[in-house]
């Protein structure tokens, strides 16, 4: 499919999910045309809007970016809502831990932490798909859905904070969160390490060597070994790296916008990060705009939500159009490619 194919696509499968979206609203709203333009133009009106349409869509390329490098290479990571959480938790915990500590140096490391944390839970999956060949789909799925209780258990248990009325951790200390972007929005500087890392990874994968070997064994495996590409070694790395992405996004989000660890804060970036990738064809340029959709859909149906009768779930129905519809074109070009 060449690039005008692809967008064109995308266009038509956008505009039939905002149609169906629009028809929901007739159908349920009392004044329809006024909850339409509401939905359309509330999340542009002002900069607290704005901001924090912005700020939603940080976590969406974090989470698009980690599905794409997994997706390039053939492997299905869906375990990245579980890494993304805990992530969360261990650069959490690393913060709370270094506290008295200076923000050039504590900051750096929580992030470094978080990646670990959640590229080790990620390559778990590669490891065993190397080993017994345990499908990779089944392995991230199950340990994802596991670290979501496991970080449950810590913050109802060892991080729990008494005092703060929610299940949750204690609050970072100021001076570690990001400085704010457009106040009094929540967007902050976390904008600029998630489009750091599109920049890098868009390096990386269309421009290095390496990109060339993910590229090579997701398009056909048999191949790449048959040129001396070790294919344990591209899938190690790239669901690490997938793991690892996630892992950031989480941490991200605690220091741009949570300020302490909350249980299921994270629910959905996962899941939506997948639906990210997939609008963007695994393209790490390509995720920004589909990140922003997702995250005008959600900005727009909650703010429309207080000027008009819309209810905020109108976003999930118009996501769960784009996500059918775009994997149903995916699976009709497989098909004729087959």
């Amino acid at each position: 499919m060449d690039k005008k194919e692809f967008i064109a696509q995308r266009m038509i499968v956008i505009l039939i999910a905002f149609v169906t979206g629009f028809v929901i609203i007739f159908l349920t709203s009392t004044a329809p045309f006024e909850s339409i333009k509401a939905f359309m133009s509330v999340p542009f009106s002002n900069t607290y809007f704005f901001g924090n349409l912005l700020a939603t869509m940080v976590p969406l390329i974090l989470t698009g970016l980690a599905a794409s490098i997994a997706f390039k290479s053939n492997e299905f990571n869906l375990g990245i809502e579980g890494q993304f959480y805990w992530g969360a938790l261990a650069g959490t915990a690393i913060l709370l831990f270094m506290k008295e500590s200076s923000p050039v140096l504590t900051v750096p490391v929580a992030l470094v932490v978080s990646a670990a944390a959640g590229g080790m839970m990620a390559s778990v999956s590669a490891l065993l798909k190397s080993k017994w060949n345990v499908s990779e789909l089944i392995s991230s799925l199950l340990i994802g859905y596991s670290l979501i209780y496991i970080t449950d258990f810590f913050l109802e248990g060892p991080m729990l904070d008494k005092n703060s009325g929610l299940i949750s951790s204690q609050a970072i200390p100021q001076n570690f969160m990001f400085a704010r972007i457009l106040p009094p929005s929540n967007l902050s500087a976390g904008l600029f390490i998630a489009l750091g890392l599109v920049l890098l990874l868009h390096l990386l994968l269309e421009k290095g060597t390496y990109g060339l070997k993910i590229a090579f064994y997701g398009e056909n495996s048999r191949f790449a070994k048959y040129i001396g590409i070790n294919g344990k070694h591209v899938v190690f790395v790239s669901m690490f790296l997938s793991g690892a992405l996630a892992g950031v996004g989480g941490i991200v989000e605690i220091l741009g916008t949570q300020g302490r660890m909350i249980r299921s804060f994270s629910a959905g970036y996962g899941w939506n990060g997948i639906a990210v990738a997939l609008i963007a064809r695994n393209h790490p340029l390509w995720v920004i705009p589909a990140a922003f959709l997702f995250a005008f859909l959600e900005s727009a149906a909650f703010a429309s939500s207080i000027f008009a009768d819309i209810t905020p779930e109108i976003s999930k129905v118009i996501q769960a159009a784009v996500f059918f519809l775009v994997t149903a074109s995916l699976w009709k070009n497989k098909r004729k490619k087959g």
